[in-house]
């Protein structure tokens, strides 16, 4: 199976899929866009290829429970973009950010208040004939720009949000394309099962032809006959398995699980070449978690800075009309009240957003330190299932087939037992698992370093092709 190279309108349209063009991102869009793009990258070789030359079918039994509407990786994600409950709750988190940041900006309001005096006392007093009414407006002023950095901080929340959902958003894509993956593995191993079963179907009639010729006893006829319904068993198996693929698929986009059904295309056997570790240690950076520890960096900068603002004391002042029932006169009546001790009571505040701060740092540096020894064990992980994989194509796979080949030839002869071909055909039967397993361990890792790099680690020309 050849690769083929991906076009650049096809990756344009691809970024597009993936929400490219989504302005909420705010500072981290760029970084998000691209590893956006990233995922479907990681995978993105699997479906190379599939418009000019899909999987064969023809003795697919789970074909005949599709659609017949072929399914792509980026169909699979878009769909996941388009239809993911958990996604489509995303905007009413980001509508949450936009209502803090607006309550953010209110300004101290006004109060209207009504004060008598000088009523239902003693002597003269009794009555309303010496009453005092006032009638006052009145608002607290803030000072020391409290409120720009009030509205700062809740803006570095709203992209501290904006990032968290769209980090989860990525990974609701990721886990899509690994469920993808699975189904295109499960789709292999349904065809190595039919491929098993019509071999197992093939032996029945030459063992029975033998019989019949007195070549052979009625013991191997039964023993073929045991080894045929052996095979479907485990047919039927893999297609239960390739079902509760379809299922977990289809549940990235909400339906339920009956209406998992179709066939997933994809250039399976491909596994693109991975970058210099050095390379990948470098693009650890655009990973989401480091952009959230940047992210809440800023927003602990701007509690520091509002903590710092409080020192200034707010001013209350009020403005009334006083009435003067003893003379009928009227006055105008002015207050100003200034808190005493803000710069002591604001510097507790100040230092916890100071040790949030300092705190985030080392985090930051032990995440990183985590994610780079993460991803040398992935890293080492992939390299060895590359490695396998290039040892079953070139070594296992051929001498493999070959002994298969050499024992059914002798098997027709009568130079080789029944028992001689089971084994080759188990023993091949079992390399072709074993290699469709490994391609698909390098898929899944391949996705996880891209995870954890956020950047695409390398197209899918150099892909070797897997021999079935």
């Amino acid at each position: 199976m050849r690769s083929q190279t991906i076009a650049p309108d096809r990756r344009s349209q691809i970024c597009r899929i993936c929400g490219e063009n989504r302005p909420w991102i705010m500072l981290r869009a760029g970084f998000m866009r691209g590893w956006a793009a990233s995922i479907f990258m990681a995978t993105l070789v699997i479906t190379n290829g599939a418009h000019a030359q899909g999987p064969d079918t023809s003795s697919d039994p789970i074909a005949t429970h599709g659609t017949g509407v072929p399914l792509r990786l980026e169909d699979a994600l878009a769909r996941a973009i388009a239809a993911n409950p958990t996604l489509q709750g995303h905007s009413f988190v980001l509508a949450e950010a936009d209502a803090r940041r607006d309550q953010a900006a209110l300004r101290p309001a006004y109060e209207l208040g009504l004060e008598v005096e000088n009523v239902f006392g003693t002597g003269q007093v009794r009555t309303f004939g010496d009453t005092e009414a006032t009638l006052r407006l009145g608002t607290v002023l803030e000072l020391g720009g409290k409120r720009d950095r009030r509205m700062a901080s809740a803006d570095r929340e709203r992209e501290l949000v904006a990032i968290a959902k769209e980090a989860e958003r990525l990974d609701i894509l990721a886990e899509a394309a690994r469920r993808f993956i699975l189904v295109l593995a499960e789709q292999e191993r349904v065809k190595l099962a039919a491929q098993n079963r019509d071999l197992a179907a093939r032996t029945v009639d030459v063992v029975r032809e033998r019989v019949a010729q007195g070549r052979a006893s009625p013991v191997e006829s039964a023993n073929a006959a045991l080894a045929l319904v052996q095979a479907e068993l485990s047919m039927r198996d893999r297609e239960t398995a390739l079902r509760e693929a379809w299922a977990a698929l289809a549940a990235s986009w909400g339906d339920p699980p009956e209406a998992a059904r179709g066939e997933a295309v994809g250039a399976f056997a491909d596994l693109p070449p991975a970058a210099p570790f050095a390379e990948l240690a470098a693009a650890v950076e655009r990973n989401p978690d480091i952009a959230r520890f940047a992210s809440e960096r800023r927003v602990n900068e701007s509690k520091l800075r509002l903590a710092e603002a409080n020192r200034t004391p707010d001013v209350t002042a009020g403005l009334g009309l006083r009435r003067l029932q003893a003379t009928k006169d009227q006055a105008l009546v002015f207050s100003v009240s200034v808190p005493l001790g803000s710069a002591s009571r604001s510097a507790p505040y100040e230092r916890e957003a100071l040790s949030r701060l300092e705190q985030g740092r080392f985090e930051e540096a032990a995440a990183r330190a985590e994610l780079v020894a993460t991803l040398y064990g992935l890293y080492q992980r992939l390299d060895t299932a590359r490695h396998s994989y290039a040892r079953i194509q070139d070594a296992a796979l051929p001498e493999a087939t070959r002994a298969e080949q050499l024992t059914d030839d002798g098997f027709r002869s009568g130079r080789f037992s029944l028992l001689e071909l089971t084994v080759a055909r188990q023993a091949l039967l079992a390399v072709r698992e074993q290699a469709v397993a490994t391609a698909a361990t390098y898929h899944q890792l391949y996705l996880d370093i891209e995870r954890l790099t956020g950047r695409p680690l390398a197209g899918p020309d150099s892909a070797q092709p897997l021999q079935r």
